[in-house]
């Protein structure tokens, strides 16, 4: 008997790895429930990389080293998935960005237009579901003079994203870090799952459509 590759994807992919939206913008409580989910418009998946912190226990076996890992949730990829992503994937955009931030605001510059924005990312909730991790956000556009002056700055960023539109509300970004020395080899990569909310989605579909992606991701990363 053969399988295609989405029912091989789903054998590596447990009940702890699948997300429902509704969870986060109905199905709060608890402690959780004092979270205004309203607000929430934003939600991102991101991909936890276990094999990089196994790796930190194994070459430094201490106590110190292993309570410091336990506080760090890595989420990089490595190159191999931006490779089968590109492949798999319409690519939708590819950006270079400088950003600048001070507390929850942001002040984005687009490097090949020097067009420029301000928004606000306050995090309402988050959730670790096996191997992957669900930010909760509220996200906002702001008017540009509500940026404070250059010195209250938090820090400053340059970086890439890889926009796959797979929906109107769902996309796959591709985001690096860009270190000093410009070589794309070492820079650091994140891949997650953007979902931009509205409350007049079909939740269904919209949770179809991202466990599939997970599914495939998560299968992805389970290779060698």
């Amino acid at each position: 008997m053969s399988l295609d590759s989405n029912t091989i994807a789903h054998q590596y992919t447990s009940k702890y790895d699948t997300v429902d939206i509704n969870k986060y913008i109905t199905g709060l409580s608890g402690k959780e429930a004092n979270i205004d989910q309203e607000d929430i418009n934003l939600i991102e998946i991101y991909f936890i990389n276990r094999r990089n912190i196994q790796k930190s226990y194994d070459a430094q076996d201490t106590q110190e080293t292993q309570d410091t890992q336990d506080n760090v949730i890595d989420v990089s990829v490595k190159n191999s998935l931006e490779t089968f992503i590109d492949n798999y994937y319409k690519k939708s955009r590819v950006e270079k960005y400088k950003s600048y931030t001070h507390k929850e605001r942001t002040y984005t510059y687009e490097l090949s237009n020097d067009n420029q924005y301000v928004s606000s990312k306050i995090k309402k909730n988050m959730d670790i579901l096996g191997n992957i991790l669900v930010i909760c956000s509220k996200n906002n556009k702001q008017p540009n003079y509500t940026f404070p002056c250059t010195n209250e700055i938090d820090s400053i960023s340059e970086y890439t994203i890889k926009e796959y539109k797979i929906s109107n509300r769902i996309s796959l970004i591709m985001h690096s870090d860009s270190d000093s020395d410009n070589d794309n080899d070492n820079d650091i990569k994140t891949l997650y799952i953007e979902y931009r909310h509205s409350n007049n989605v079909d939740i269904d579909k919209i949770n179809e459509t991202i466990n599939k992606i997970i599914r495939k991701i998560l299968y992805q990363l389970s290779q060698p």
